[in-house]
């Protein structure tokens, strides 16, 4: 999978209730460091996120890929400690498209101690 590609997942996730808190910033900026994304490559990402020009998920061939790409959209949608209803619909919309195990879309969704 692309790393824009990735990093567009991860900005969808973030984006999905409006608004970008500053964990989430710090946690996409982290993501984008690693993929080795330069700053505007990755602020050009996100403003076509929050135009609405990019609206759809990559899909990974792999089920390996798949997963990974899962899990780090959830930490996205965790880095704030809470889940709204925009968010939770999210994680099991992008858990189908996916085609990630019930169980693992049921535990994404599972209140986390301590937050």
């Amino acid at each position: 999978m692309e790393a824009e590609h990735y990093f567009t997942n991860l900005a969808l996730a973030a984006l999905v209730d409006g608004v970008l808190d500053d964990n989430e910033r710090l946690l996409l900026e982290r993501h984008a460091e690693n993929l080795r994304l330069t700053s505007e490559q990755a602020q050009s990402v996100l403003n076509r996120v929050a135009s609405g020009e990019l609206k759809s998920f990559y899909k990974p061939s792999s089920k390996e890929a798949r997963e990974k790409a899962f899990h780090a959209v959830v930490r996205i949608l965790r880095a704030d400690k809470k889940l709204t209803g925009k968010e939770q619909r999210m994680i099991v919309a992008l858990g189908h498209h996916m085609e990630i195990p019930d169980a693992m879309i049921d535990e994404a969704l599972k209140p986390k101690k301590g937050g």
